[in-house]
């Protein structure tokens, strides 16, 4: 049976009660603790067993390729190829669990008690008059290489944030790959960040114009997070309050995502995310 994590938290710490040992599991699983060879000795104790029970579950032999304590502080892809391989999981279904998990870390989603919506805009030669919309549908908008350029911008707001992060997680599963099978530079990009998006006719332009759309296929989900006023920057943005605009990389966008969720929910007047999905074709 799984451990429950009043056992996994005492075990680690010591401590004598939930309440005492579960903050500190809470630091770990987010970064805010760095790993002691005893916390990681003990971690790695736990992750193996599981692991061979799992095997064990499924009719394979017990594990053959136990964690070591340092394979925990391994980047996040490295980490993930490494359970797969120890766990030996190669159903398509628990692949696409796990990947559905990531993207929903990565992409945290429409905030979805308010009117501020996400865009992905198209542009073509053929393109009609602005504001037309297909009939049929408002799926996700799909982009061919070569010939369509695109615009990320926000509707349903009245005044300019005072700055924004975006950023796009890539689904690498429409060419035949889950996102661990690739670098984490294939598969998360950066508007250069903050921005300082222009309201323009209702709609926050995050892009100041359309650009043609990158070769390179998947399912993108953008996610932009507008920060209201400039002191909460020292609360989000992992690189600090003056640091020039530019693309995080995979620490900071770990970190970065952390503070978000955090700040949400400590000040959710502080921060408004969207997020949107398109496609992109060869």
């Amino acid at each position: 049976m799984p451990m429950p994590e009043a056992e996994i938290a005492f075990r680690l710490f010591g401590e004598t009660n939930w309440e005492s040992s579960a903050p500190k599991f809470s630091k770990l699983l987010y970064g805010d603790y760095g790993f002691s060879l005893d916390t990681a000795t003990e971690l790695a104790e736990i992750v193996n067993k599981r692991l061979d029970v799992s095997l064990r579950a499924r009719g394979l032999p017990g594990l053959a390729e136990p964690l070591a304590p340092s394979e925990f502080t391994l980047p996040l892809y490295d980490f993930i190829r490494r359970i797969q391989s120890a766990a030996r999981i190669e159903d398509g279904e628990t692949l696409d669990r796990a990947q559905d998990a990531l993207l929903g870390d990565l992409a945290p989603g429409v905030n979805p008690q308010g009117t501020v919506r996400l865009v992905i805009e198209k542009f073509a030669a053929d393109r009609s008059f602005d504001g037309f919309l297909p009939s049929g549908g408002d799926g996700p908008v799909v982009f061919e290489a070569g010939r369509h350029k695109g615009r990320i911008a926000v509707q349903g707001i009245d005044r300019e944030p005072a700055m924004a992060y975006t950023l796009l997680a890539r689904d690498t599963r429409p060419i035949g790959h889950r996102c661990w099978e690739l670098s984490w530079a294939e598969t998360i990009l950066w508007l250069p960040s903050p921005s300082r998006p222009r309201l323009v006719e209702g709609k926050l332009l995050l892009m100041p114009e359309a650009a043609p759309v990158q070769p390179k296929p998947g399912r993108f989900l953008a996610t932009t997070a507008l920060l209201w006023d400039t002191d909460s920057r020292r609360l989000l943005d992992p690189r600090g309050a003056d640091a020039e605009p530019g693309a995080l990389d995979e620490e900071e966008t770990a970190r970065f995502l952390t503070n978000l969720r955090r700040l949400q929910r400590r000040n959710a007047g502080a921060v408004t995310v969207s997020s949107a999905e398109y496609i992109v074709t060869i």
